[in-house]
C-alpha cells in the first residue's frame, strides 16, 4: 500500500444526470462546451480516474438528447454534438451553423516531451549517426481553429482511489471534446476543470536561477554565490547537478549517472553546505537520475535492500522498479525523505532513460513526476523540474525542457514552444536560458537570450560541462555582461507580477504566457506571429531573436493589435493597430505595455530576499485599466487592486485599494512611474485627504512617490499631462538624438529641423531630410502621432 501522502485526491464519476448511456457507447456533459465521449462494445466503461483526468463530478448540466437520423444529437445552451458510431466521426455545431469535426482539424498544437539535443524545432543526431535530423511536433492541445479540439485518453492509464496504476481491464475509445471555438482561455480553464489545477509556484521560484553541470567543489559553489551576492546579483535558486553524489572513478567501471550519496571529496560538509545556501536566501535542488536503482557502493543500500528483500551480501543492484508500490514507498522514505530533512528543498528529476517500465503503458517518467510532486508537497512547498509526460502533466512544474543547442535556431524557436504549450495547460517551462552545448559562444545571443528568460516562465541560467564556458556575466565583455547583469536584477524585482501570475494560473486558468491569439482570436495576424506573446495579459513582448550587423541594433516586426502601446523600456508609444518595425539596441527589445496596464515591481529589492517588498514601483500606462497584485503570506492573502480611470485626453486618474485583512503587509513606499506623461502635475490622496508625495521628472516621464503607506490605505493620484503634445513628441525626440552616434552638428541640426514639424506629413520628410546616421533616422521614424 503507497503511503498517504502519495494517493492524489481524485473524483472521478460523473453525475448520472449529466450522462446518455447509448448502445455500446456513453456521453458525458461535463459542461455546455465540454463532453467525453466512450465507446466499448459490451458497454464497459470507466468511472475511475486516469493519469490525466481526475475530476468529472460537474454540477449538472442543462441539455437535451434526442435521436436524429439514426445518431444521438446532444444540444446544450453553447452547441450542439451529434455523437456517431464511430466516435471519430462525431462533430459539433456552433450557433452559427459552422461545422467542426473531431479529427483536430486547425488543431492549434500543444507541447512535446524534450527538447534534448534539438537545435529550434529540429532534433540532431549524434554525431557519426545514421539518424538523419527531424522535426518536432508538437502535438495537440484544447485550442483549434475549427472551434472544437480533441484529447484521446483513450491509452492512459488507471489511478485507483489507492494511488497505484494499473492498465485498463477494458480498453475503449475514450475522447473529450472541448467545444469553446475562439475562447481559448475557456478551453485551457476547462482542463484544468477535469485534470487538476497547477499548484502556485512559490515566489523563490520565480527569480534567478543558477545552473551549471560542473563539478564543483563545496568551496568553489559557496565562494561562487557570495560572488553574485556582492555584485549584487540576486539568484533565488542553486541547481547542484549529478556531481552532487560521485559521477567518476566508481567501482567495477560502474556508471556515475545514477546516485544517491553524497561527494564528500567535493562536499565534505554537505549539510554546511545546504545551510550555507539557505543563509544566502537561496533554494536547493539536486539532479536526479533514478534509473540505475541503488546499488552496493551506495550508504542507503543495506536499508534498501532489506527493505525490498534483496540479500545486501549479494551486492545485487535494487532495481529501478517504479511500477511496484514498495519500491516507491522505499525510493521516497530512504533515498529523499532525509536530504529533504537536511535542507534539499525539491528535486531536478533529469529522467532520459525510455518510457517503459515491467508495467505496460506506464511511462516511467509519468509516475516520476506524479509521485515526486505528491512527496515534496509534504512539509515543503510544491515544486519538482522534469520534462513533460503528456496532458495533465501541467499539475508536476516545473517544465524541464532538457539539452538544447547554443545557437540563435534555438532562441528563434523558444518563444512560439514556449507560448503554444499554453494550449496544452502546459505553462510553466524552465529552459536552459543560454543555451546547453555545442554552438558557439556569441556574446549578443547571450543577452538576447537573457533577455527572453527574464520574460520567460522560469529564468535558470545553464550549461553543459565545459571549463571554459558559463554563464557568468563576469565572462561577457564590451557591455555585454553589464546588460545581462542589469536584466537579472529586473527579473528579480518582476517577482510580485510573476507571483500573482502564478496564482492567476492555478486559480483561473490564465498563464503568464500566451499566445497572441487568445486575446484576438478573430485577427488572421493574431497568428502569424508566433515569436510574439502576451505577457501577464499586460504587455507583448517581442524578444529578438536574430543577431545584429555587428552593432547591436535590430529592427525586428512585431504585430500591434488595435490600441494604444507603450514600449515598457524605450517609452515610444504607438497607436493603431497594425505591423510595425521596431528597432532597438542591445539594451532592450519591444515590450509593449497596454493601454490602462500595470507592470508592478519591488522596488527595493533586499539581495536575493523574495520577501514582501517595503517598496512598490508600478509602472502605469495611459489609459483606463485595472490590475491586481496578489501576494500571500502565512498570515493569510492581501490584495491590491490599482485601477486607472482617463478623464480626459491629458488626466489620469490611479486608484490603489489594498485588503489585507492577516495584516501580513509591511508599511511601504509607493511609486508610480507614469510613463505617458512628460511632465505631470499631481494630486494625491490617502484615505480621502491630501498627502505627502514627491513628483520628480524622468527624461520622458513623471514619477510620483508616496511614502509609507500604512497597509490597506487607500490611495488615489489624479495626474494632468502639463507638456503640449508637441513638447511631449520633442522630448522624444530629444532622447532618441541623444541616444545616437554621429556627427555632433548633424545631430544638433537634425534636432532643430525635426522639431519644426507642424504636421506627421512635414515630421517624417524633416526626419528623412535631415543630416544623421541611417539608424537615427529609423528610430526617428518610429514616433508617431495620435
Amino acid at each position: 500500500m503507497l503511503n498517504a501522502h502519495l494517493v492524489a485526491e481524485t473524483r472521478p464519476a460523473a453525475l448520472k444526470e449529466n450522462i446518455v448511456c447509448l448502445s455500446g457507447m456513453r456521453v458525458t456533459v461535463l459542461s455546455p462546451r465540454l463532453f467525453r465521449i466512450e465507446k466499448d462494445p459490451e458497454g464497459r466503461f470507466c468511472d475511475e480516474a486516469t493519469q490525466a483526468v481526475w475530476f468529472r463530478d460537474m454540477p449538472p448540466t442543462a441539455f437535451t438528447a434526442r435521436e436524429e437520423d439514426g445518431r444521438c444529437v446532444i444540444e446544450t445552451e453553447a452547441v450542439r454534438l451529434t455523437v456517431c458510431d464511430p466516435p471519430e466521426e462525431s462533430f459539433v455545431t456552433f450557433p452559427d451553423g459552422k461545422k467542426a469535426p473531431l479529427d483536430n482539424t486547425g488543431n492549434l498544437k500543444g507541447t512535446y516531451r524534450t527538447l534534448d539535443r534539438c537545435d529550434g524545432d529540429e532534433w540532431q543526431p549524434k554525431a557519426g549517426s545514421a539518424e538523419a535530423p527531424r522535426k518536432i511536433d508538437p502535438g495537440t492541445g484544447v485550442a483549434s481553429l475549427s472551434g472544437a479540439a480533441v484529447y484521446d485518453d483513450s491509452a492512459s492509464l488507471i489511478l485507483q482511489q489507492n494511488g497505484e496504476v494499473r492498465p485498463r481491464e477494458h480498453p475503449e475509445t475514450d475522447l473529450y471534446v472541448f467545444a469553446y471555438g475562439k475562447d481559448y482561455r475557456a478551453a485551457v480553464k476547462a482542463l484544468f476543470m477535469i485534470c487538476g489545477a497547477p499548484p502556485v509556484l512559490p515566489r523563490w521560484a520565480l527569480g534567478n536561477w543558477w545552473s551549471r553541470y560542473w563539478a564543483y567543489t563545496q568551496r568553489e559553489y559557496l565562494s561562487l554565490m557570495a560572488s553574485f551576492r556582492d555584485r549584487g546579483l540576486p539568484f533565488t535558486v542553486a541547481t547542484v547537478d549529478m556531481d552532487w553524489h560521485p559521477s567518476h572513478g566508481l567501482p567495477d567501471g560502474e556508471s556515475g549517472w545514477t546516485g544517491y550519496t553524497w561527494n564528500e571529496d567535493l562536499f565534505p560538509d554537505y549539510r554546511g553546505f545546504i545551510k550555507d545556501l539557505h543563509a544566502m536566501g537561496m533554494k536547493v535542488t539536486l539532479n536526479l537520475h533514478p534509473a540505475l536503482g541503488v546499488r552496493w557502493f551506495e550508504k542507503q543500500y543495506k536499508e534498501m535492500a532489506e527493505r525490498m528483500g534483496v540479500d545486501p551480501a549479494t551486492r545485487a543492484p535494487v532495481p529501478f522498479d517504479i511500477a511496484d508500490t514498495d519500491f516507491i514507498n522505499a525510493y521516497f522514505d530512504i533515498l529523499h525523505k532525509p536530504y529533504e530533512r537536511d535542507g534539499v528543498d525539491f528535486w531536478w528529476i533529469d529522467w532520459q532513460q525510455g518510457t517503459k517500465t515491467r508495467m505496460e503503458g506506464l511511462d516511467p517518467l509519468w509516475s516520476l513526476n506524479h509521485y515526486h510532486t505528491l512527496d515534496i508537497a509534504q512539509g515543503h512547498e510544491t515544486l519538482i523540474l522534469s520534462r513533460y509526460a503528456g496532458i495533465g502533466s501541467h499539475r508536476y512544474p516545473l517544465g524541464f525542457s532538457g539539452d538544447t543547442l547554443i545557437t540563435w535556431k534555438t532562441l528563434r524557436y523558444l518563444p512560439y514552444f514556449t507560448s503554444t504549450a499554453s494550449n496544452a495547460g502546459y505553462t510553466w517551462w524552465s529552459h536552459d536560458i543560454g543555451g546547453h552545448w555545442n554552438g558557439v559562444k556569441d556574446d549578443e545571443l547571450y543577452v538576447r537570450f537573457m533577455q527572453f528568460g527574464v520574460f520567460s516562465p522560469v529564468n535558470r541560467l545553464h550549461t553543459t560541462n565545459m571549463a571554459a564556458f558559463s554563464k557568468d556575466a563576469a565572462a561577457y565583455k564590451n557591455g555585454t555582461g553589464l546588460i545581462a547583469a542589469e536584466f537579472l536584477r529586473l527579473r528579480h524585482a518582476m517577482i510580485p507580477f510573476l507571483y500573482t501570475a502564478s496564482c492567476e494560473t492555478t486559480e483561473k486558468g490564465l498563464a503568464l504566457i500566451e499566445p497572441m491569439y487568445y486575446a484576438w482570436p478573430d485577427a488572421p495576424e493574431a497568428y502569424d506571429c508566433p515569436d510574439q506573446y502576451l505577457f501577464g495579459r499586460q504587455m507583448i513582448a517581442a524578444p529578438i531573436t536574430e543577431k545584429s550587423g555587428g552593432d547591436g541594433w535590430v529592427t525586428r516586426r512585431v504585430w500591434l493589435p488595435e490600441g494604444t502601446w507603450t514600449d515598457v523600456f524605450t517609452g515610444d508609444t504607438y497607436f493603431g493597430a497594425g505591423w510595425r518595425d521596431m528597432t532597438r539596441p542591445l539594451d532592450s527589445f519591444p515590450l509593449l505595455a497596454k493601454a490602462g496596464g500595470f507592470f508592478v515591481l519591488d522596488g527595493k529589492p533586499d539581495g536575493s530576499s523574495t520577501a514582501l517588498p517595503v517598496k512598490l514601483t508600478v509602472m502605469v500606462f495611459a489609459g483606463s485599466g485595472e490590475y491586481t497584485l496578489i501576494e500571500d503570506a502565512e498570515g493569510g492573502r492581501a490584495v491590491t487592486v490599482f485601477r486607472s480611470e482617463q478623464l480626459s485626453e491629458n488626466e489620469q486618474l490611479v486608484t490603489i485599494r489594498c485588503d489585507d485583512p492577516g495584516r501580513i503587509l509591511p508599511r511601504r513606499t509607493l511609486t508610480l512611474a507614469f510613463r505617458n506623461v512628460t511632465d505631470g502635475a499631481a494630486e494625491v490622496t490617502a484615505d480621502g485627504r491630501a498627502a505627502g508625495s514627491n513628483n520628480r521628472l524622468e527624461a520622458d516621464h513623471t514619477l510620483i512617490t508616496v511614502p509609507d503607506l500604512t497597509p490597506g490605505t487607500a490611495c488615489a493620484v489624479r495626474i494632468r499631462e502639463t507638456a503640449d503634445p508637441v513638447k511631449k513628441r520633442n522630448t522624444a525626440v530629444l532622447r532618441i538624438i541623444t541616444e545616437s552616434e554621429g556627427v555632433n552638428a548633424d545631430r544638433e541640426k537634425a534636432f532643430a529641423a525635426v522639431c519644426a514639424a507642424a504636421s506627421r506629413e512635414e515630421f517624417i520628410a524633416a526626419v528623412s531630410a535631415c543630416p544623421g546616421t541611417a539608424l537615427m533616422k529609423k528610430r526617428l521614424s518610429e514616433i508617431e502621432f495620435e
